[in-house]
């Protein structure tokens, strides 16, 4: 998917950031980069606090959907997000990945899945990831 016009609505707006910066784990530009696997620079596993901000929302919204996350799409008030192209990185240098991607016939990432890991990992709190998911507000 490289076409602004193919974006989909997920059905729920994204959760802000803790710290409530200016930055945001889930991208806020109106013209997204659209990346294939390869382009993705980023060299390090991450496990940093911006990562883990990155996987916990990415876990939580795969639940909320019940289906594998676009890499770029609408929320309902039309605003467009996409995912943040390091944290994908990070997440995929891990051995093995902590992500699955599918990838459109161009080669560029349509869709990303979280691990069995990673939503292993986060099922103690799911509720509350999920809530935060649920709660959140087009202000946010």
């Amino acid at each position: 998917m490289r076409d602004l016009n193919d974006l989909v609505d997920i059905g729920y707006y994204i959760p802000p950031m803790k710290d409530k910066g200016r930055h945001h784990v889930i991208s806020q530009g109106q013209s997204p980069t659209f990346y294939r696997p390869e382009d993705l620079r980023d060299k390090g596993e991450g496990k940093t606090a911006w990562v883990d901000a990155f996987e916990k929302l990415v876990v939580a919204l795969f639940w909320a959907t019940g289906k594998p996350l676009p890499y770029a799409f609408r929320t309902p008030d039309g605003l467009i997000r996409s995912l943040d192209a390091g944290c994908l990185k990070m997440l995929l240098n891990r051995n093995p990945p902590d992500l699955i991607l599918t990838c459109d016939h161009f080669g560029f990432i349509d869709t990303v899945q979280p691990s069995k890991r990673l939503q292993d990992l986060y099922d103690p709190i799911r509720a509350n990831l999920m809530n935060r998911v649920y709660d959140a507000k087009p202000t946010d």
